[in-house]
């Protein structure tokens, strides 16, 4: 039995920092205790009295796609990870579809080899042709199937029924990329011919995104799914969401940090190293997510990491590769503009991050929470250093940031993946390979 101390541990307990003691034993909490437990230790791990947290847990990550293998691949997406305070990660589906066997056992086997943190596979994109494989994807440990209201992944519009009621079947969670294509067509047809950053972000407006809300989240309440909504972008999208629960439907959104920073005018100076999808929206829509995380609207904090190289983004607008590294940045961005801004409590920091996506996933409490049973995934944070970010330094394949030259507070100092340090005192050390696969725990 390996045993591990984490001494001068700040644990946030009943609404105010604790100061405790953390036993480790074989990967698991075996307790936790203010005062000093006896005995001895395989190792002892200083927090230094600063917060420790369980480990992030990001539910959208394109991470590892065959035949995308220069823009991120298991071993830098995972290591971006686990610098960013993420000890669990979903693959999302980039290009390749993934809707078979096969497809879920490659990226499970790729992983096992060459990630720094545990490891999920979304499944998707699922349509007339392919909703019938879900129950043996159900079978593989799969919990969410992605599905689009948009081109090139969108369904027949009657295939959605039967997808919702396949994945309802597996007790899954129907992962909406929700932006209507009827509006996204108008509104290329009105700004296509303007070779301007700007007004791509702007030929989506956010009644593409609460169109598809709507429209999906009621046939969720219909049917009786667990729909969950992709990277929400607007202030209307959130006003969406809050009337098809009233309505009655199962439904949980997350959001990522570059809606929660930047907005279209930035655009302007950023150009296509800036292009997403849903499309950056206003200063008030802004605002108004920050207020939809705090107040419990939104349920999780994401990354929808999707970098690519820079001959992909050097391009025209329109044609420009959609997407930007995020892994690296995810918790500190949320614990600098979020906690330290004052925008939201360290409570729904916690929620955001870990809690809430565990229990999207069905892995709560073995994952996203620190208790006396749970796995051992956790993160002491640096709250009181700041570090400026830099392309140079992160661990993407990419060498290039929008985040370049923002100082973040909230750096992993320590980070334990199933009670295996990975990263002590700023540095690595720990392999790839020692991530696990989460969809059996359920």
């Amino acid at each position: 039995m390996t045993s591990i101390l984490v001494k001068n541990a700040k644990l946030w307990m009943g609404g105010s920092f604790v100061e405790a003691y953390i036993v480790i034993e074989d990967g698991v909490i075996a307790s936790i205790s203010k005062s000093k437990p006896k005995g001895k230790y395989d190792e002892v791990i200083d927090a230094k009295h600063q917060p420790v947290i369980p480990g992030g847990i990001d539910i959208h990550a394109h991470v590892y796609d065959p035949e995308y293998t220069a823009n991120e691949d298991w071993e830098t997406g995972s290591l971006a990870a686990l610098y960013g305070g993420i000890t669990t990660l979903y693959d999302m589906p980039l290009r390749l579809y993934v809707d078979t066997r096969d497809m879920v056992r490659k990226k499970i086997e790729e992983a096992s080899k060459h990630s720094y943190v545990n490891y999920g596979v979304i499944a998707g994109f699922f349509n007339e042709s392919n909703y019938k494989r879900i129950p043996e994807l159900a079978e593989e440990g799969v919990k969410g199937y992605k599905v689009f209201t948009a081109r090139p992944y969108k369904p027949v519009e009657t295939a959605y029924p039967y997808i919702f009621d396949r994945v309802a079947n597996v007790n899954g969670v129907v992962i909406v990329h929700a932006e209507d294509d009827a509006f996204i067509e108008y509104g290329e047809y009105r700004f296509r011919e303007q070779d301007d950053p700007v007004a791509y972000h702007q030929h989506r407006t956010p009644y593409a995104e609460v169109s598809a809300i709507i429209r999906l989240g009621l046939l969720a309440s219909e049917v009786g799914v667990h729909i969950h909504i992709a990277h929400l972008s607007s202030r209307d999208g959130l006003e969406a969401v809050k009337y098809v629960r009233e309505k009655g439907a199962r439904i949980t959104v997350e959001v990522t940090p570059h809606h929660l920073y930047f907005t279209y005018e930035d655009a302007a100076s950023y150009k296509s190293y800036l292009k997403v999808a849903p499309t950056l929206k206003s200063r008030e829509d802004v605002e108004a997510l920050w207020r939809g995380l705090a107040r419990g609207v939104i349920n999780a904090f994401v990354s929808d990491n999707a970098p690519a190289p820079r001959e992909l983004k050097e391009v025209g607008i329109w044609d420009a590769w959609g997407g930007i590294p995020n892994l690296e940045i995810m918790i500190p961005f949320l614990y600098t503009f979020g906690v330290r801004g004052l925008r939201i409590s360290f409570e729904r920091f916690v929620e955001v991050t870990s809690r809430n996506p565990a229990r999207i996933m069905g892995i709560y409490p073995e994952k996203g929470e620190i208790c006396v049973g749970c796995d051992a995934d956790l993160v002491v944070i640096n709250a009181d250093k700041p570090r400026k970010y830099r392309a140079s330094e992160h661990h993407h394949k990419v060498d290039w940031s929008p985040w370049e030259g923002l100082e973040f507070y909230g750096t992993p100092l320590h980070v334990l993946v199933n009670g295996e340090p990975m990263i002590i005192d700023g540095e690595l050390v720990g392999k790839p390979g020692k991530g696990k696969y989460v969809g059996r725990k359920r």
